[in-house]
């Protein structure tokens, strides 16, 4: 088995059109920059125009807001609480004490991504791409769960050791690559995937006991006190105090660090400091109002559209635009909760809005030159019996079914009703789940060439699932049935409209930047899936357990139509082989062999589509089956593409039985859902081929 990495002919094109731009004349060189000079001065007075507007918003959706809920006269709503009767005192601490809270917890987030963007000189680097939020989340819940002794110094020592293990699994995995800047967000956006997904299951599993922990985390902003506007306001003071003798050295870091270190700066100390203040922030912020995603990625990033140099003006810049972002984000949540009857968490909202953050600086960064690795796990070619692992895939099922444990321990079960009704239904539709998850990353692989894509990577198991999420919330207000028809277009429509964005986008930007929209729709997913935990609807709550990724709703009458699909949209992926083939060489070199490019392309995405939307309607969007089933076939000989898609739909079906029955029967007698268990297998997976890029590259 070895490494391979993959090239695209068109960057290669592109640096010789660079190469050949560079050689013109001097004269030539001079209006260039003279107009790119002008192009960045149009670009930052548009970025200050929305820095205004930004400002107006703020200010006006606060206004709205007081003008709604303060009755008294305005000068009272700075008096002090002590002044004031109860329900005066309770709408003061809600009004002024959160937008306070929500000043200084966005202006704090907006800080650390800055600094640790001029840290790995990473312009997509952040609290939340790094995976520090998550990572304090998760240690904070495994304490509330199992250790809660250990919190009652405060969750801040908790939170901190969370986001230090997260931020360390992220800097070690992408270490060996020196910090390629897109290795390093893939890395923390995975472990952001991995570690919400476990989040996820001990939710699931102790709903009654994380009920109060789930509206914490998911960033509730309001207040019935000042003592968290006050630990805010010490740790802002305390940072301020802690950034200022680091602006030297990190305006040296930023050069060169070779240059850096003749110059005397103590590099190594000056990344741990920073790295520490970074985690004791967020660890703060997450321990006080809960996981704040994306804020501090905005402020950073808006930083960088003003084209400010200077790290002490980033970091004041940061500091004011965080700040505005969230009030504005806290104040429209604020005015939404009446209109929608429901409380709405800031940190859900800013979830949401991540997916549009990410696509806009992805575009932003399409003019900069990263170089991006893609590994692929590959063999040698060999001839594959086919028929072998088709028997072998149907005694995984015939095992699974009969192999099981129960109150009597593990035994082998001879109970047949049980096993037609329960246990046959759930694993077949697991095999037909992971037959179509497997078939579609083969073909998005194939057509993208981009071997660390997949309809869970790229977004589209997500858009599924949110097209379905939203059919079933507006087609009844609509005066339609939510049936299965009905939901299937929905989530059809949902997984089209991911894909039709990818398209659009692998035409701006390199193959590598598109797994990021992934994980940026996965985003908005998980703030839709907040929303409707928090909705207190009970049809939108029973909706929970198939996010999750679970068969425990197959039945005997439905089982056998979903096997149908799969089997009729395999065997249409058959027919598509050839011209994917020649797709697969570019669609230069397949317009030359006369394939019609646009049908035969919008014809393997909406394959790709329907794929998608039947599995995730099955088991849900959790499950990196998709990437990693075909890179398996690869590595059993399987290289040419007739003989890798039968070979990753079997692997595929294989792989989905087996995490079926281990989430049945792992932790008997309760229950994994089927999807997160090959979540977590093919998250480790995907953090392990990262791991292999420094070798690709090396080579």
């Amino acid at each position: 088995m070895s490494i391979k990495t993959t090239d695209k002919t068109d960057n290669t094109v592109a640096d010789n059109t660079n190469n050949s731009i560079d050689a013109t004349p001097s004269s030539s060189h001079g209006s260039k920059k003279h107009g790119s000079k002008n192009l960045v001065a149009s670009e930052s007075w548009r970025f200050w125009a929305m820095f205004i507007v930004l400002v107006l918003l703020s200010v006006w959706s606060g206004w709205v807001l007081i003008s709604q809920e303060w009755t008294r006269p305005l000068a009272d709503l700075l008096m002090p609480s002590s002044q004031l009767d109860i329900a005066s005192m309770a709408m003061q601490l809600h009004l002024v004490a959160t937008a306070v809270v929500a000043l200084l917890a966005g202006g704090l987030l907006g800080v650390v991504s800055i600094l640790l963007q001029q840290l790995v000189k990473n312009p997509l680097a952040s609290d939340t791409t790094l995976g520090v939020g998550v990572g304090a989340q998760l240690a904070l819940l495994v304490v509330t769960l199992f250790l809660p002794s250990l919190a009652i110094y405060g969750g801040i020592y908790v939170a901190f050791v969370g986001a230090i293990m997260s931020m360390g699994l992220v800097f070690a995995l992408s270490a060996p690559s020196r910090f390629n800047p897109l290795i390093l967000v893939l890395a923390g956006l995975v472990v952001n995937i991995l570690l919400a997904a476990v989040a996820n299951v001990m939710i699931l599993f102790f709903a009654e006991r994380s009920n109060g922990i789930f509206s914490w985390a998911a960033g509730f902003l309001s207040q019935n006190s000042w003592h968290t506007s006050i630990a805010l306001l010490i740790a802002a003071a305390v940072m301020a105090m802690v950034c200022l003798p680091l602006l030297k050295p990190l305006t040296l870091m930023s050069l060169d660090d070779a240059q850096a270190k003749r110059l005397g700066v103590p590099i190594n100390g000056i990344r741990g400091l920073v790295v520490l203040v970074a985690a004791v922030v967020t660890a703060l912020v997450v321990s006080e109002v809960g996981l704040i995603g994306f804020i501090g990625l905005a402020a950073a990033s808006l930083v960088n559209a003003l084209g400010i140099s200077a790290i002490g003006k980033r970091l004041i810049v940061a500091f004011v635009l965080g700040a505005l972002l969230l009030l504005l984000t806290s104040n429209v949540a604020l005015l939404l909760e009446p209109i929608l009857n429901m409380q709405i968490p800031a940190g859900a909202m800013t979830g949401i809005l991540g997916a549009p953050l990410i696509i806009w600086l992805i575009l932003r960064q399409r003019r900069e030159r990263i170089e991006a690795v893609t590994p692929m796990v590959a063999g040698k070619d060999s001839n594959i019996a086919l028929w072998r692992w088709g028997v072998g895939v149907a005694s995984i099922i015939l095992l699974a079914c009969l192999f099981v444990q129960d109150i009597n321990g593990w035994r082998l079960s001879t109970d047949w009703a049980l096993t037609q009704q329960y246990r046959l239904p759930r694993s077949l539709s697991a095999a037909a789940t992971g037959l179509m998850l497997a078939v579609a990353g083969v073909l998005l692989q194939t057509l993208t060439r981009n071997p660390m894509a997949s309809p869970e990577v790229l977004g589209v198991s997500s858009g599924a699932a949110l097209g379905v999420i939203l059919g079933f919330i507006l087609l009844p207000a609509l005066g339609l049935s939510a049936g299965a028809g009905t939901l299937l277009i929905s989530g059809l429509s949902g997984a089209m409209a991911v894909l039709l964005l990818i398209v659009w986008l692998a035409r701006k930007v390199s193959s590598g930047y598109l797994l990021l929209v992934g994980i940026g729709i996965a985003a908005m997913m998980d703030g839709v899936m907040h929303m409707v935990k928090l909705s207190g609807d009970p049809r939108l709550e029973a909706m929970l357990s198939w996010l999750s990724g679970t068969t425990y709703s197959a039945q005997p009458s439905t089982v056998w139509y979903l096997i149908g699909i799969a089997i009729i949209l395999f065997v249409v992926s058959l027919l598509l082989l050839k011209p994917l083939r020649v797709l697969g060489l570019g669609t230069g070199v397949a317009r030359n062999l006369g394939v019609a490019v646009t049908p035969v392309t919008f014809g393997i995405l909406v394959l790709v589509a329907a794929l998608s939307t039947a599995s995730t309607l099955a088991v849900g969007p959790l499950s990196f089956i998709g990437l990693m089933v075909p890179h398996l076939a690869s590595s059993l000989g399987a290289i040419k593409l007739e003989r890798q898609l039968p070979l990753a739909a079997l692997l595929g079906a294989g792989m989905m039985v087996l995490a079926d029955w281990v989430g049945r029967y792992v932790i008997f007698p309760y229950e994994l859902p089927a999807g997160t268990v090959a979540a977590i297998i093919g998250g480790a997976y995907f953090l392990w081929l990262i791991r292999k890029v420094p070798t690709a590259a090396s080579r």
